[in-house]
């Protein structure tokens, strides 16, 4: 970050806090306190009323007041992003007072970075924000995918398929962004392999914005796209409940097998967890390694496909041990 962007930045925590303290600053910008003292000077220097305490800190003079705050399109992007969370929410009231908060921003943006949203609102969605989510890498991937979401750009990208354990490179065009199984996936239509693949984020190595750009009406939509694969692959949705000694096992596996979200069964002892999955027996075969620490809560033929299992898995002993006698 530059000098000037420093300050500034300064000028906007000085806004949105009481009392800011130097070393709080130094901290949030990984400079020197001497570096933090000569900021505060500039802003002094430019007509800024900040008032100082010993052992306080800074702050600002309850009479000033600043114009608007301009937002940049990465700002402003994240702040759509949260919304896409907190719609998922099962709480309107935050989340039509965060949709308010969001208007209010976008009334002061200009018009070129109003159509940068309209178009990243098209195209980033999110199944569910229940599940607790994990950081993605540092690694700009996210942002790299909204500015060409919003340009209609081609990307590059070293991707690691994880199932083959290799690494490809791939021309892309990208139609979305869309978060489930507490990962961060964009949907994109693959030049290599001449049709739409799902690329997660965190498995992308190497990413480059090219030059080249494409034509989005040409692509179906975010929309268009997840309607077509919910209709070409039967999703199972399913709800377990395990036990509290168990869950630590669960580890990285769960999101193998379309994990979505988990609540705590305080009474029982438990975790319930939701999961999407496209074969019921495949996740039957998974869920019978954890014997009586798993509890089938929906739906019944999933109960019925594990019944099954144990029926098939007694027969195939008793026939075993009768050879023996």
């Amino acid at each position: 970050m530059n000098r000037f962007d420093r300050v500034t930045a300064i000028l906007v925590q000085l806004q949105t806090k009481r009392v800011v303290t130097a070393q709080e600053l130094a901290e949030k910008y990984e400079v020197s306190l001497r570096t933090i003292y000569r900021d505060i000077r500039t802003l002094e220097n430019a007509g800024v009323p900040i008032g100082a305490e010993a052992g306080i800190g800074y702050f600002l003079d309850k009479g000033y007041q600043l114009p608007p705050v301009m937002f940049t399109q990465e700002e402003a992007a994240a702040l759509l992003v949260g919304e896409k969370f907190v719609k998922r929410l099962n709480d309107s009231v935050t989340a039509g007072a965060y949709g308010a908060a969001l208007d209010k921003i976008k009334a002061v943006l200009s018009h070129q970075d109003k159509a940068h949203l309209d178009t990243l609102s098209q195209s980033i969605d999110v199944y569910s924000p229940q599940a607790t989510l994990r950081p993605e890498p540092e690694n700009g991937w996210l942002v790299n995918c909204q500015r060409a979401l919003s340009q209609g750009r081609v990307i590059h990208i070293r991707y690691h398929t994880h199932y083959r354990d290799v690494l490809t490179e791939r021309e892309v065009e990208p139609i979305g962004l869309y978060h489930y199984s507490n990962h961060w996936h964009m949907i994109a239509w693959c030049r290599y392999r001449e049709d739409y693949r799902d690329f997660r984020l965190d498995r992308i190595q190497a990413m480059t914005l090219q030059q080249a750009h494409f034509s989005r009406r040409s692509r179906q939509s975010l929309d268009e796209y997840l309607q077509a694969t919910q209709q070409k692959t039967e999703m199972h949705r399913v709800r377990v409940q395990f036990r509290n000694d168990v869950v630590e096992y669960l580890g990285e596996q769960r999101y193998y097998f379309g994990f979505v979200a988990e609540s705590e069964v305080e009474h029982e002892g438990a975790v319930e967890m939701e999961f999407l999955t496209p074969s019921l027996e495949y996740f039957a075969r998974w869920l019978l390694s954890y014997t009586d620490a798993v509890e089938v809560l929906e739906p019944i033929e999933l109960q019925q496909q594990m019944q099954k299992l144990v029926e098939d898995v007694s027969r195939h002993l008793k026939i075993k041990a009768e050879r023996f006698i």
